[in-house]
């Protein structure tokens, strides 16, 4: 008997205690992070320090949807400039084939809107070391912007490299990290890297995907959006990835990612978001690949400037515009008029 009741304590406090180890207490702010890590697929990857949980990042992220104004009032890259302030940028034009063109290109706008310190990321090759000699650009660095090109060129080159962990480092620490077209993409959690042409979407297109950098986490983001009629390759990656945010960028158009977990919008054009948390069904996975694509139960919301989206709660909210805006528009208005 006495045997039984032992044998039953330990089976109890196996149960009680996984592998074998001890329970450790967790006060409610640690619980609290726990739930939100896993909530945003996180979970014991991001445990760090002994079983600590990793801390949200304190910085933020543009997502800049290409072809942003670099003429007019430059709405997107001078929003980008204000936040530099007297800090330092460095422009990665590691995406593109024309790298010493677009560097000289940025260089000059972003010093005709007062930044400072302006450093050039130029990559055209992989480095794993730690003692790659091209960290020494990213030190004391406030944001670190890339340009557009091939996406696939930013985290073949960057992805698990030294100058990829600092750049994350970066952005958990508070710095900014910026993207415009290709270079937006490859900022998500997972990114699109072609598609077959026209036509209505069918059950076997093949969305060619691939992990992003993972800064902007449950996210899918595609670029030059509604100019390039990318609705239906948007909604088919959100269908294999329902978990996911599918988050369209038109063109002069940004998302700003906060460090709260909310992004608004910024610029002339359109941001959608493409929510398929409730999806009821999809056909994406059936044999018949020939048939038409079918999504039930995805949610599109489409935000302009200055609306809001929590990616907690998944919902957007108006931000009403201000009296200057309201002057400004009817002066547009009286203008064109005229």
């Amino acid at each position: 008997m006495a045997g039984n009741r032992n044998g039953q304590r330990k089976a109890a406090s196996r149960k009680s205690q996984p592998n074998g180890r001890r329970r450790s207490s967790r006060s409610p702010e640690q619980k609290a992070a726990k739930k939100n890590g896993q909530k945003n697929g996180r979970g014991k990857s991001e445990r760090v320090d002994g079983g600590r949980v990793a801390p949200a990042p304190a910085g933020s992220l543009f997502i800049i949807g290409g072809a942003e104004d670099k003429q007019d009032t430059k709405i997107i890259l001078s929003g980008l400039a204000e936040r530099i302030g007297s800090g330092k940028l460095v422009i990665s034009t590691l995406a593109s084939d024309y790298g010493d063109e677009l560097w000289d290109v940025y260089r000059k706008l972003f010093s005709s809107i007062g930044v400072k310190h302006i450093k050039h990321l130029g990559i055209d090759h992989r480095d794993d070391s730690s003692k790659d000699p091209r960290l020494d650009i990213l030190a004391d660095t406030t944001a670190v912007f890339f340009t557009g090109g091939d996406q696939l060129k930013i985290t073949t080159r960057l992805g698990g490299a030294a100058l990829g962990e600092r750049i994350e480092e970066i952005y958990r620490r508070g710095g900014i990290i910026a993207g415009t077209s290709a270079g937006a993409t490859a900022l998500g959690e997972m990114m699109l890297v072609g598609h077959p042409g026209g036509g209505i979407n069918k059950v076997g297109d093949v969305l060619h995907m691939t992990p992003g950098l993972g800064l902007a986490k449950n996210m899918i983001i595609d670029q030059h959006f509604s100019e390039r009629g990318r609705i239906r390759r948007l909604l088919g990656s959100v269908a294999q990835n329902p978990r996911m945010l599918g988050i369209g960028v038109d063109e002069d158009t940004a998302v700003v990612v906060e460090n709260d977990g909310k992004f608004y919008a910024l610029g002339s054009g359109a941001v959608y978001v493409v929510d398929g948390h409730d999806l009821s069904y999809t056909n994406i996975s059936q044999a018949s690949f020939s048939r038409a694509l079918s999504v039930f139960g995805v949610k599109l919301h489409v935000l302009s400037n200055g609306d809001r989206f929590d990616m907690n709660s998944r919902q957007p909210a108006h931000i009403g515009a201000g009296d200057e805006d309201s002057e400004a528009e009817l002066q547009l208005i009286k203008e064109e008029i005229i």
